[in-house]
């Protein structure tokens, strides 16, 4: 137990260095640090001898010479001071905290990155500032207080939203989720990690979406809504698949399944996060596959129910975990009690309450503990803060008795005066200002409905855009079955209305998966995906909303509306290399060029009435996670034979690969 804690504290701690050492590089190597000890043994006394201790310490601490770090920050300290260079002081303070961070003096760590926040803000580098917030956070996290740990990472998120800082933006949103996950205001939780979703397009890494799935399946499992909760983890299932992520998303798929009676998708998950996790030696998550696996077959395979938690158990005390076993032997009551065995149901029953009642006390600790180092700490900060006020007192009253009598009646003067002026000015500006933000939000608004925010912007700095070359992107084109013939026997105002409806449906479900509208021809309609963010998952977020397109058009079918026609659609997707700019000089708009597109257009016209028709390009990249049927090879205009497919339904699950074909 006591090696396990160990290891749980050099991993918090491992979590801290990375977030507070962004500004310069760890140094790991004897020679760069020999390097840095030679530039410090000059002897001079200037700001690059401050830089070198700084990035010393960082270095030395790597190598886990804790002492050492926090004495090389300790002399960069004072000898910032001396020099009055400020930014180096606010790095040496804050590596000062992350060696007491590793020493788990949490009062001295709050004592110097409180420091380290105030010289960032008198250098005002809002960076820093947000970086050292969100550490503080973390700390006060770590020691139970989830109310102060969230108001530090407020106050970090508004300077990184102030600067636009997406790395420090994205570092600190998942935080927020979590807590507010913690204190079980799913609500907000939810709101937050909807914020993080709109930063993945611009962010090239798999991980961070997988991340941002996952909290959010946690939140909807959480709250008991575990049709989003199953959404959300299929998500993250196939961008995690070679990550340690993999087999805890599995299982909390199968338990997810089992909660709601699916129990042959529940072993089937369970039974591969535990394949996983074992061929990848993550104990914890075998343990939990094993516990999940023993709870799905409780009360219908008396004895391999009893074989899973007897495994489970072996492990669960091998780790130290007092969770795991709290599970199991819950567990294993419920299934003797279910066989009949009451007298071994009353057994596990005891020992489950035994467990119980040991993860109690080490919440109420964490609880006791998280109370004392607030008021500790609180006591610290009172100590300064008296020193401080009595020095500024001291000054302040100096000054008080010469200019009171003067500055009084000036003051009284010029204040009638301004008052008045004021007041008017105050009324004018404020009238002004609300017809100038009216304007500006209308011509926003009217800018973002023709082109993407990116494209928007850069025609608002440059004057115009640049063409752009996407190397991965996913076309949709749809039509409607027979439009033109019936749109000679409809009125105008019917047809208006008719195809109006179905492009603003479309236009809600291509906002839901983040994809862009490119343009209406007739009743064609065409969108795109990847652009204008590369992202990696958009052949499948476009699948997806084309099931959603033909489902309105189904919808309209079986629950007629009034004033609305029904049509079949058929829709031709494809993937591939297209360059994207914004065309005219009035009336501009925003449009794509590329063989791809042309080729996504072919899959259109030669699609099915509700039918989904794909490439060979957008076949190969969806195939494990959609179910498809070969059409063979089609002929295609100007293009020669081309293999296509019908895309038919969303996979359940892909095995998992076998040692052969992972070495392979």
């Amino acid at each position: 137990m006591k090696k396990n804690k160990r290891l749980l504290i050099k991993s918090l701690a491992g979590l801290i260095l990375f977030m507070t050492c962004t500004v310069l590089p760890v140094y790991s190597q004897t020679g760069e640090i020999d390097s840095l000890q030679q530039v410090i043994a000059s002897g001079k006394q200037d700001i690059s001898r401050v830089n070198s201790l700084n990035a010393l310490s960082l270095a030395v601490l790597s190598q886990e010479d804790i002492e050492g770090a926090i004495q090389y920050a300790k002399e960069a300290e004072e000898l910032a001071g001396k020099l009055g260079y400020t930014e180096g002081q606010a790095l040496a303070q804050k590596y000062i905290g992350l060696g007491n961070y590793y020493l788990g003096n949490y009062l001295a760590v709050m004592d110097h990155w409180t420091q380290s926040l105030e010289s960032f803000e008198k250098v005002r580098d809002t960076s820093g500032m947000a970086n050292i917030l969100n550490n503080l956070g973390g700390v006060y996290l770590s020691q139970g207080g989830s109310d102060k740990a969230l108001d530090y990472y407020l106050r970090s998120l508004y300077f990184a939203e102030k600067i636009r800082d997406t790395f420090r933006i994205t570092s600190v949103l998942p935080n927020i989720g979590a807590v507010y996950g913690d204190l079980k205001d799913y609500d907000k939780a939810l709101e937050y990690f909807d914020k993080l979703e709109t930063y993945l397009p611009s962010i090239p890494d798999p991980q961070i979406s997988t991340y941002y799935y996952m909290g959010k399946g946690e939140i909807y499992n959480k709250r008991g809504d575990y049709d989003r909760a199953l959404e959300a983890y299929q998500w993250a299932l196939p961008l995690s698949e070679n990550t340690s992520d993999y087999a805890h998303i599995l299982k909390e798929m199968g338990t997810i399944e089992n909660k709601i009676g699916n129990r042959s998708k529940a072993v089937e998950y369970l039974t591969l996060a535990y394949e996983t996790a074992r061929e990848k030696n993550q104990q914890l998550e075998t343990l939990n596959a094993l516990i999940g696996l023993g709870t799905v077959y409780q009360k219908t395979d008396f004895s391999k129910a009893v074989g899973l938690y007897a495994e489970a158990e072996v492990l669960a005390k091998e780790l130290g975990s007092d969770k795991g076993l709290r599970d199991i032997y819950e567990g294993l009551s419920a299934t003797y009690s279910a066989n009949g065995n009451y007298e071994k149901a009353y057994e596990y029953q005891s020992l489950y309450l035994a467990q119980k009642d040991i993860l109690y006390n080490l919440e109420t600790d964490d609880k006791i503990r998280g109370l004392q180092f607030d008021f500790e700490n609180q006591q610290n900060q009172d100590k300064i803060g008296l020193l401080n006020k009595e020095k500024e007192i001291a000054e302040l009253q100096a000054k008080r008795q010469k200019y009171v009598i003067y500055g009084t009646i000036i003051s009284l003067i010029l204040v009638f005066v301004m008052a008045i002026g004021a007041y008017s000015r105050y009324k004018y500006v404020k009238k002004t200002n609300k017809i100038i933000a009216d304007e500006k939000d209308r011509s926003e608004k009217l800018l973002l409905n023709i082109l993407p925010e990116e494209t928007a912007q850069e025609l608002k700095l440059n004057g115009k855009v640049a063409a752009k070359r996407f190397e991965s992107v996913t076309i949709l084109f749809s039509d409607f079955q027979g439009f033109t013939s019936q749109a000679q026997n409809l009125s105008p105002e019917i047809l208006v209305k008719s195809v109006d409806y179905y492009f603003s449906r479309f236009d809600e479900i291509m906002d839901k998966y983040g994809l862009e509208k490119i343009k209406t021809v007739g009743d064609a309609y065409m969108c795109a995906g990847g652009l204008p963010f590369p992202t990696t998952d958009h052949p499948f977020k476009m699948v997806e909303a084309a099931f959603e397109m033909a489902a309105v058009m189904e919808e309209i079918k079986k629950e007629p509306k009034e004033g609305i026609v029904p049509f079949e659609v058929r829709i031709g997707i494809n993937t591939g290399t297209v360059v994207a700019g914004v065309v005219g000089l009035n009336k501009f708009a925003y449009d794509i060029w590329g063989d791809a597109v042309n080729v996504a257009s072919r899959m259109e016209s030669l699609s099915e009435p509700g039918r989904i028709n794909i490439s060979e390009n957008t076949y190969q990249r969806i195939k494990d996670v959609y179910e498809c049927e070969s059409r063979g090879k089609v002929m295609v205009k100007n293009k020669g034979e081309m293999e296509m497919y019908y895309v038919i339904k969303r996979k359940i699950i892909r095995h998992a690969k076998t040692k052969e074909e992972v070495n392979a």
